[in-house]
């Protein structure tokens, strides 16, 4: 999938509120703090190839924008959204077998050290009786319902709340901003909006990581879901082979059926009430990369395929 860049002025914030995260790995001693600092810095999406989920930490100041809400509560909240979803990440991690480079018990510590520190830059703001929490409580349940679930049923393409759940923690830094303004009655909206997005950035993932998934991990993969039950419309009992999805993505217009719900998403963003511009770009900016996938295969498969047949064309693939 083509890379997604963030804008310059969306990349120096960003790099500013990694750099801050960095430093507040100094709150404990080394070689902790010198460990916590390798993960966030390692983590910082800025300056390299490859794509960004940077809606965490842009999510409150998106929301800002409408609502007023002070520069310091959102850094603070980005700098919090950088060590949850370091948090988050060494637990999957630790469920999926361990593919970090660390060992299990180093990186469940640095996990609930990076829990704490989250705790600690939202606790600057909201008190323990803050209804914050209750919303904190809301979202770790759906995200632990999502990775328990995990690999059990085939994940839907076509159902965007499913698909958000294991990011679920992200929408906590819109429910903070919008606490903060005294506009806790947006809530509900923004959450279905930023569910529409964080679906819509999952469907582009498992677009991108289908072949590491499709040896072991095709069950949690909704592309390979969508190749299989609609362009193929093969049964679960069968095995999906590398060839078989490629003929699903050249010959079947797999990609242009993914294509079409990630277009859905963004018409329905777009008629939601009270939606952050920022996310409306963000989505944008999935939209513009799939689409460039999808005539990038086209271009592919009309120049491959008049060389000599489409037996020719998917072993020229399995070269790219």
């Amino acid at each position: 999938m083509k890379t997604v860049q963030a804008e310059p002025d969306v990349a120096r914030e960003i790099a500013g509120v990694f750099a801050e995260a960095a430093a507040g790995a100094d709150a404990y001693p080394e070689p902790l703090g010198a460990l916590l600092r390798g993960l966030v810095l390692r983590a910082d999406p800025t300056g390299r190839d490859r794509k960004s989920n940077y809606i965490a930490f842009m999510l409150p100041s998106w929301i800002a924008e409408q609502t007023g809400t002070s520069p310091a509560l959102c850094r603070d909240l980005a700098v919090g959204n950088v060590y949850a979803m370091l948090h988050f990440f060494l637990l999957d991690d630790a469920m999926d077998g361990g593919d970090a480079g660390m060992e299990g018990r180093s990186a469940l510590a640095a996990g609930q050290l990076l829990h704490a520190l989250f705790i600690e830059r939202y606790g600057r703001h909201y008190t323990p009786d803050s209804p914050l929490w209750a919303y904190y409580r809301t979202y770790l349940a759906e995200w632990a319902a999502a990775v328990s679930d995990e690999g059990l049923r085939r994940a839907d393409p076509r159902a965007p709340r499913a698909l958000a759940r294991k990011s679920a923690p992200v929408k906590l830094g819109a429910a903070a901003v919008l606490l903060a303004a005294g506009l806790s009655e947006r809530i509900v909206d923004a959450e279905a909006a930023i569910e529409l997005t964080l679906a819509s950035l999952q469907l582009a993932d498992d677009w991108a990581d289908w072949r590491d998934d499709l040896p072991g991990e095709e069950r949690s993969n909704a592309f390979l879901t969508l190749v299989r039950r609609e362009s193929l419309a093969m049964p679960d009992d069968q095995p999906l082979q590398e060839r078989s999805v490629l003929q699903a993505i050249y010959r079947k217009g797999a990609l242009e059926q993914l294509a079409s719900i990630v277009l859905g998403h963004a018409e329905r963003l777009s008629a939601m009430p009270n939606v952050a511009p920022g996310l409306i770009r963000f989505q944008q900016d999935i939209v513009a990369g799939i689409l460039s996938d999808v005539r990038s295969a086209r271009e592919t498969t009309d120049k491959l395929a008049s060389g000599g047949g489409f037996s020719y064309f998917l072993s020229k693939m399995k070269e790219l």
